[in-house]
């Protein structure tokens, strides 16, 4: 059998079916307008809050006394928590803000009192977003930068999409806005604080994160200097309301039972791994690349092998591992999920019972109540979407979440550098839509060569989403970021630690290159491989 390759929906050019290529617009109660309006008014509005802030700079430049400067920030910053933390075994003593901007925009900003080593980090919020995780960026505050993060302008769980309920404005500060006026706001205060700006800021996130992360690139290019975008959840329209509703309503039958379990799923990433763990040369529990894994769903028919899936099992892992397709066969969606993910299928994207999984929730909750410009509410059923009659009405909200230009000429020519990194097993974004995108970023930038020089991709092989998975998954992308920012030296690899093997370390090298064992040396050690391009 010939190896099993993902299909790529796109035509020559942009746009792919369902996914709009030109600049995001935005359609709000029927009126079509470009972003760039909104944001011209957006930064107006800003005015106000960031005035009162960064005039203060100016006339009360802080002293050596860093906590009555933190206490006095309580007068620039209106109806904000104003507090300085004390040092911990792990965090330097540290000035903290918390507040809302706009009255809705919950955010917390951290400073360190007398380690500040000069820079801003702010770290993204995953799924639906709803609280202020500034815990997030405790590694960054502990090594001296003041960190930021924000709600994404509501509260609620991060699968609770409820609060989008015909609420525009809502919907709007969640799909760009929060993270541009909570980075404004923080670079506000953090020159009051220290009486200069940041001299590098960095923003970084993974799922939801990761498409805050390229939404910034793409609509505020002078936001951050460096950016990391992992696992991208860049295509949400099309993401939850056709990829994770498309697997969700392939795991049951028109009766609403059942037809593939966690089982399944765990026999087939069986039968996945003892095809294709040696692809690539090596016996070591990863699948390298999940697009040379020749393993077809009718390889595990029953009667043989034994244990086997059933013909609607057999059916399900069909489209689960397929493009998301209308009933003429166009696909919809940039792949299915990867061979190699089906271990960690359960939960994320294999509920458990008669239950949704987390991705099926995901979509439920979008298409109640974010998807369309009249959302359904909570009456609405993921298993009532159709992929041939629906999918356009999810246009106009695509335009307003979706971060899928592959125009950041922007923020290229301000001297910004991304780093992307998408894991080869993850079980709820497929890896396929992150590698789309930079082939599209790269066509539309002038080759591979020209990328490189601001941006690269990097595959995790055998990496869960964002983390996790049989193969290492741990690396400190930020210390990379730094020295291709501030020093020039773009990342040549990744050494990342991990996965079956904990103390195992490998080398990612940008896409398209693959790292491959020199035949000399221990296999878990990263200074024996070498990239290799396919």
């Amino acid at each position: 059998m010939a190896s099993r390759r993902v299909s790529d929906p796109r035509p020559a050019r942009s746009p792919r079916p369902g996914v709009p290529a030109a600049p995001p617009t935005l359609d709000l109660n029927g009126v079509a307008m470009t972003r760039r309006p909104i944001i011209l008014l957006v930064n107006v509005l800003l005015v106000a809050s960031v005035f009162a802030v960064g005039s203060a700079a100016a006339a009360d430049p802080p002293g050596d006394d860093r906590v009555a400067t933190c206490e006095r920030l309580g007068q620039a910053t209106a109806n904000a928590e104003v507090e300085v933390v004390d040092a911990s075994a792990a965090l330097p003593e540290y000035c903290r803000v918390a507040g809302q901007l706009a009255g809705r925009i919950g955010f917390e900003v951290r400073m360190p009192t007398t380690t500040w080593n000069g820079k801003f980090y702010m770290t993204g919020c995953g799924g639906f977003c709803g609280n202020v995780n500034a815990d997030a960026c405790n590694a960054a505050l502990a090594r001296g930068y003041a960190i930021a993060a924000s709600d994404g302008g509501h509260t609620a769980s991060s699968g609770d999409g409820s609060w989008g309920y015909d609420d525009t404005r809502a919907e709007v500060d969640y799909a760009f806005l929060a993270v541009h006026k909570t980075a404004v706001h923080a670079k506000a205060l953090i020159r009051r604080h220290y009486g200069q700006g940041p001299s590098y800021s960095y923003f970084a996130g993974c799922s939801g994160g990761g498409r805050e992360a390229l939404m910034s690139a793409q609509s505020y290019p002078n936001d951050f200097d460096g950016i990391i975008a992992g696992a991208p959840a860049n295509r949400q329209a099309y993401l939850a309301g056709v990829s994770q509703a498309w697997i969700e309503q392939a795991q049951f039958d028109a009766d609403g039972a059942r037809v593939f379990t966690v089982a399944d799923a765990q026999l087939v990433g069986q039968a996945v791994y003892a095809a294709c763990d040696d692809v690539d040369g090596l016996a070591d529990g990863v699948i390298d690349d999940p697009r040379n894994c020749d393993v077809e769903p009718g390889d595990l028919a029953c009667p043989s092998p034994d244990p086997c899936l059933d013909p609607e099992a057999i059916a399900a892992l069909a489209k689960i591992w397929d493009s998301p397709r209308d009933s003429g066969g166009a696909a919809l969606y940039p792949g299915g999920l990867p061979a190699g993910s089906e271990p960690l299928w359960p939960g994320f994207s294999v509920g458990f019972g008669a239950g949704l999984s987390g991705g099926g929730n995901f979509a439920q909750e979008y298409l109640r109540y974010l998807a369309f410009p009249r959302d359904p509410g909570p009456d609405y059923s993921l298993f009532e979407f159709d992929f041939d009659t629906d999918v356009k009405d999810l246009r106009p909200r695509a335009n307003l979440y979706n971060a899928t230009s592959d125009d950041l000429s922007g923020f290229e020519a301000n001297g910004g550098k991304l780093i992307l990194y998408h894991g080869w097993a993850d079980p709820l974004i497929t890896p396929y839509g992150t590698v789309a995108y930079y082939e599209d970023l790269v066509e539309n930038s002038g080759g591979l060569a020209a990328t490189q020089q601001w941006a690269r991709l990097f595959t995790f092989p055998g990496m869960g989403h964002c983390s996790g998975g049989p193969g290492p998954n741990q690396f400190d992308a930020l210390a990379l970021l730094e020295d291709w920012v501030e020093d020039g030296r773009a990342p040549e690899r990744i050494v990342a630690t991990g996965g079956v093997v904990p103390d195992r370390t490998r080398p990612v090298f940008p896409y398209p290159a693959v790292a491959r064992y020199d035949g000399s040396g221990s296999i878990d050690d990263a200074d024996n491989f070498v990239p290799v391009t396919p």
